[in-house]
């Protein structure tokens, strides 16, 4: 059913390349092309050539990708610990392209064990987990505090919305003129709109904006820089510049009158008008003058491009001749007044400009003092931090060493997603990797890196495409510089997609339009496939246009929406579906029917035709996933807790009554609530009707009890107590999971995450709360389960690393970018050079149009239009076997540089036939250039209903209740006797004479020193007694000092004891937590427990457990069987995970001190008897 899987050897050879330890790589990689394969590859060949797994970094994008890769890496070195000697050496020479001998196949089968015991492990992570625990290593250095805790999404837009309202609050008390002033001219120049908007952006923007503000120096909202940077000195004013130009000396009210007076005689209305206008313009005051004089003199056909009218009519016969120097004349003028006109809105915007970076200053350093308070750091700062700690000139360096000793091998994944504060931290880690004096030059160091420019599609989290290409010429200016090797490799074989798939691809981005901005490399787009033969096709579906629909006279009547173009569509997709899943289609290349799980859809954005096909795959019973993205507060069961809180909030509140009322809360049809409503008097309010009818009704009676219980809990708990105890306690939870489906048991989760995370930010209270989730409710993003059997429907962006058999790419017809797409704070480069990264400008409105505004929004045009290709791109790459593009659009023509039209020129040529579209008339092109197959026989089953069958008679039957499982056995009461239905316990005080929970003396003496030998190995020698004396002052308060003194001479007499040395070696580790399952006479038993000390050798594991007996035993023979036991069951759980190792283990008895070692027979036989027991 598949065509040849033959991996080209030049594919093979990039591969092997790109996953050379000894070199330096920089990988681009075509979508589907197995760049995680090719990066697993290198991680296992860095361990083959004995690199310790923890100097090795590896940061990916997303945490899924770093799950996925290290998924990836420990299943195969798995997989490698278990293969025979032969499989595993012809695995070692496939992966390195050369045989390996004995010592390298040992090695590999012992890299699982390695991978797993070394201390930190495999350092898979994002570049935010790496940076995170970067800085709790140096806080003091990073200057943050030692304990800080990451803000999660959540908790951030709560701290937002506070620092928000201590703004509002700020400006108006009064306190700060400066911000009143500010406040005052943002709100005249934007209105609430345009406010809302900017404090929005001051938000997402903060860090940019904070490196600008303190580049060019706040100084009391003056901003000099900014000034020059446009020109002004800062003295200038409105009425000066508009002086310059106006009045003017030759167009003045005598000019006005002349010139009117010959139109009136040549009878030439233009002329005429234009007289009128300018004496209109001479006799007004400068200011209405100037903007009167702007009318006559120019138009403007676009925002900040004013041009001279033309004067072809004006200069008409019978006028011309009388001023012959008319249109030099008006030339003139109307430059003189478009360069005023460009230099006033520049003013302007440089004004409020400044307005808004005061707004700006002052919200951010209160959010910063709103986190610092509390001892959190956002995702920003993890980055923007470890930035500033690695690039100080007075500790930096030192924390360069301190990594130099820890980091041989850099990877970078999603190379092209990474934006250049990420960068900075990945060259600033690097710095000494090729400078030839770090802490450790002789050894061999690497950079790796992974991507496609191509698929550079997050430029609003601050990623730059052509950032991909510079830091390539860098590091490979770095590493030959020092004398390394470097290799550029690219991967343009895909994995993924079948030929008709690739070679669509190619023919859409042939085209210069759809190439532009793709890619920087000159060479033609091509893609090749492994998948050579098997067939697929593309297919082109119509664009669907507005209809004209009749609305009924009467307005009572329900207006047919479905006639609506993305409705239509919506309709087409879900009626091909369901085709698909009733007549047994087949997916050519895999000869089997297409399932729900098989569909993709992707949109460009979030709209109605999201929601229109998820309605119309449920009316047809067909399953789909929810939504990949969901904002907190729109979700309809988000809004009727609100309802629920703005009652109990305000129980006059009639509106948020009736909304509870008939939500799944309490249920009611509209005919219950009408009836309780209708009745009530206009006196009364609906609680009030409520209340009343409970008094004999029991119906009411409950809903008034429930409402008055939530009343009364509103005041005295927290808001996550109360929000919780209704979800859980009064079974709301699980009535809205009964009426709206499984997605709001997830969204309810969200909501009391963001009510936790409320609290811990600050905001206290159910009117605080209610009014930061109304003002800031975050969006929540939800991971979907790809191995359940549903239609996806998600944005090209949220698709980014998935695939699908079947893609259906849905165009919504709206223009690639529009003024309207704009940011409010537009970032812009320095002419002058007064400051290095971008600088900002506010966009308050059209009055503040000017030709360099102009620039800066064009530049952003033209960035947004190429991401929307690369976005067209990686939609295109997500199909494996088939794609399907389609599209929607408004009543006007579709717009050039869509989708849909850019799909539409490439099929004009090439392999493309017209197609039946099976379910609607709509026309369809398909592409394809395999050839086609005979569809497999798989739909005769599927076209006719099968008889269900006969079910056995045991799936009718009760089910006998199940057993009782034990719970998980520690180790240390092994000795029991274990039997069914019996669980072991330990007792260490008297049950009659030691108080309540107390512990003996005995089991206190064995805690600290089993504390003391955890902590005391690390410590330095010089350090320790006084360490220990201060652990012991405070644990043992209540003992005898000699008792306290005994203890420590127990436990210096074994650290100083030279023969239990290699018990306490360097890579020994104290309690490590163990569990597993193992089979004890007739039951499978959970066991789990803590190894007081694991020391793993290159040959044999060493298994300690303490032991504060007195008397200690003198020999094996006096030890207890319990202690055994229990050494035996460690033992039989570490053995799998040290294939090829020794299991030893020993009891270190601390009061002797004396080490017994237990013979592997004793161990052996202590097991059998916990296996018959």
């Amino acid at each position: 059913m598949s065509g040849s899987r033959i991996i080209p050897a030049d594919t093979l050879a990039n591969q092997a390349l790109a996953s050379d330890p000894g070199l330096s790589a920089w990988v681009s990689a075509n979508a589907g092309s197995g760049k995680t394969h090719v990066l697993s590859r290198r991680v296992m060949r860095l361990l083959l050539e004995g690199v310790d797994p923890a100097r090795i970094l590896c940061l990916t994008y997303t945490k899924a990708a770093a799950a996925n890769m290290a998924t990836r890496v420990f299943s195969d070195l798995g997989r490698w610990a278990t293969l025979d000697d032969g499989t595993l050496a012809a695995e070692i020479e496939a992966l390195e392209q050369k045989a390996p001998d004995g010592e390298r196949v040992r090695l590999a089968r012992r890299l699982f064990a390695r991978a797993l015991e070394t201390p930190g492990g495999l350092k898979i992570q994002t570049i935010h987990a790496f940076c995170e625990a970067l800085l709790h290593r140096f806080p003091l250095e990073a200057n943050i505090a030692g304990h800080f805790e990451l803000l999660d999404g959540r908790m951030e837009q709560a701290l937002v919305a506070e620092a928000r309202r201590d703004l509002l609050a700020g400006v108006t008390n009064g306190d700060d003129t400066g911000i009143a002033e500010a406040f005052a001219t943002v709100l005249a120049a934007g209105g609430e709109h345009g406010l809302e908007a900017l404090l929005n952006e001051i938000v997402g923007k903060r860090d940019a904006l904070r490196r600008f503000i303190a580049t060019i120096g706040g100084d009391g909202g003056v901003f000099a820089d900014l000034l020059e940077e446009f020109g002004f000195a800062g003295d200038e004013d409105e009425a000066g510049i508009v002086a310059a130009s106006w009045p003017d000396a030759y167009f003045d009210a005598g000019f006005a009158a002349r010139f009117g007076a010959v139109a009136r005689e040549a009878k030439k209305k233009t002329a005429e008008t234009f007289a009128a206008k300018l004496a209109a313009a001479c006799a007004a005051p400068p200011m209405a003058g100037f903007a009167a004089a702007r009318d006559v003199f120019l138009s403007e056909k676009k925002a900040g491009m004013a041009e001279p009218r033309p004067t072809e009519r004006i200069l008409a016969k019978g006028v011309a001749e009388h001023f012959p120097e008319f249109s030099a004349e008006f030339a003139r003028a109307a430059d003189s007044i478009a360069a005023a006109a460009d230099r006033l809105s520049t003013w302007r915007m440089v004004g409020r400009s400044r307005a808004a970076l005061t707004l700006a200053d002052w919200l951010i350093a209160r959010y910063e003092r709103l986190k610092s308070a509390r001892g959190f750091l956002d995702f920003n700062d993890l980055i923007t931090r470890s930035v500033w700690l690695l690039s100080r000139t007075d500790v930096g360096a030192w924390v360069q060493y301190k990594l130099d000793q820890g980091i041989d091998h850099i990877l970078v994944d999603e190379a092209q997603d990474t934006s250049p504060d990420q960068w900075q931290v990945v060259a600033r880690l690097t710095e000494d990797f090729f400078a030839g004096a770090g802490a450790r030059s002789e050894t061999n160091r690497t950079i790796f890196a992974v991507g496609d420019e191509k698929q550079s599609i997050y430029s609003f989290q601050g990623a730059e495409p052509e950032a991909f290409e510079h830091y390539k010429r860098e590091f490979s200016r770095r590493v030959e510089s020092a004398g390394g090797r470097f290799a550029p490799v690219t991967l343009a074989h895909s994995f993924r997609s079948t030929e008709d798939v690739l070679a669509a691809v190619d023919q859409v981005f042939a085209a210069e339009e759809a190439r532009a901005g793709l890619t920087r490399d000159p060479e033609a787009i091509e893609h090749k496939a492994i998948r050579v033969g098997e067939p697929g096709h593309v297919e082109l579906w119509d664009q669907i246009a507005p209809e004209q629909v009749e609305e009924p006279e009467d307005w009572t009547e329900p207006v047919d929406h479905a006639s609506a173009p993305a409705a239509r569509l919506a309709e087409i997709v879900a009626d091909t579906v369901a085709h698909w899943l009733r007549t047994g289609e087949a997916i050519e290349g895999r000869g089997r029917p297409v399932t729900p799980g098989d569909v993709l859809v992707l949109v460009r954005k979030r709209d109605r035709f999201i929601n229109a096909l998820s309605r119309a795959l449920k009316n047809r019973e067909i399953a789909v996933a929810g939504a990949d993205r969901l904002n907190l507060r729109a979700h309809i069961a988000v809004q009727d807790m609100m309802a629920l809180a703005r009652f109990v909030l305000q129980p006059q509140d009639d509106l948020s009554l009736a909304t509870l009322l008939k939500s799944p809360v309490f249920g009611l049809d509209e005919e219950a609530l009408y009836a309780l409503a209708a009745d009530r008097g206009k006196a009364s309010s609906l609680y009030g009707a409520l209340r009343a009818r409970a008094q004999s009704e029991p119906r009411w009676k409950a809903i008034a009890a429930d409402l008055a219980r939530w009343r009364g809990e509103a005041d005295t708990g927290s808001v996550f107590a109360f929000f919780a105890a209704i979800l859980a306690r009064d079974g709301v939870r699980r009535k809205m999971v009964r009426r709206l489906g499984h997605e709001a048991g997830d969204i309810l989760d969200e909501f009391l995450n963001f009510c936790l995370a409320a609290e811990q930010a600050g905001t206290n209270g159910l009117e605080a709360f209610l009014a930061t989730l109304e003002n800031a409710g975050p969006d929540i993003r939800r991971e979907m389960d790809q191995s359940r059997d549903e239609v996806r429907i998600m944005t090209v962006h949220a698709s980014k690393g998935l695939e699908a058999p079947i893609v259906i790419l849905v165009d919504n017809g709206a223009a690639p970018f529009s003024d309207s797409h704009l940011p409010r704070l537009m970032p812009f480069r320095s002419q002058k050079r007064l400051w290095a990264d971008d600088g900002f400008v506010w966009r308050s409105g059209a009055d503040v149009a000017n030709r360099r505004a102009r620039a800066i929004a064009d530049g952003i045009a033209l960035r947004a239009r190429e991401e929307y290709r690369r976005l067209l791109y990686v939609g295109m790459t997500r199909a494996e076997d088939r794609l399907i593009i389609c599209g929607y659009r408004g009543v006007r023509a579709p717009q050039d540089g869509i989708w849909h039209t850019l799909a539409q020129a490439a099929f004009a040529t090439g392999p493309v036939i017209a197609a039946k579209h099976p379910v609607a008339e709509l026309g369809v092109r398909r592409f394809r250039v395999t050839q086609q197959r005979a569809a497999p026989d798989v739909t005769a089953e599927a076209i006719e209903e099968p008889k269900a069958p006969d079910l056995p008679g045991f799936l009718t039957e009760a089910l006998p209740p199940p057993p009782a499982l034990p719970r998980p056995l520690s180790p240390s009461g092994a000795g029991l006797l274990i039997e069914a239905g019996r669980e072991e316990g330990v007792r260490d005080a008297s049950p009659v004479l030691a108080p309540a929970g107390a512990a003996s003396p005995a089991a206190q003496r064995g805690t600290a020193i089993h504390r003391l030998l955890q902590m005391l190995p690390d410590v330095p020698p010089t350090a320790r007694e006084a360490a220990a004396r201060r652990y012991l002052d405070r644990f043992g308060d209540d003992w005898p000092a000699a008792e306290r003194e005994s203890a420590w001479r127990s436990v210096r007499a074994i650290l100083e004891n030279p023969d239990f040395a290699p018990v306490f070696a360097t890579g020994s580790r104290a309690e490590v937590a163990l569990m597993g399952t193992l089979r004890l006479g007739a039951t499978e038993r959970a066991v789990s427990g803590k190894i007081d000390r694991l020391a793993v050798g290159e040959d044999s594991v060493l298994i300690v457990d303490y032991k504060t007996n007195r008397p200690p035993p003198l020999s094996l023979a006096t030890v207890p069987p319990a202690y055994l036991a229990q050494l035996a069951l460690y033992r039989a759980l570490l053995q799998p995970l040290y294939a090829g190792r020794a299991v030893e283990a020993a009891l270190l008895f601390t009061e002797a001190p004396a080490l017994i070692r237990v013979p592997a027979a004793a161990l052996d036989e202590a097991l059998v008897r916990l296996t018959a027991a």
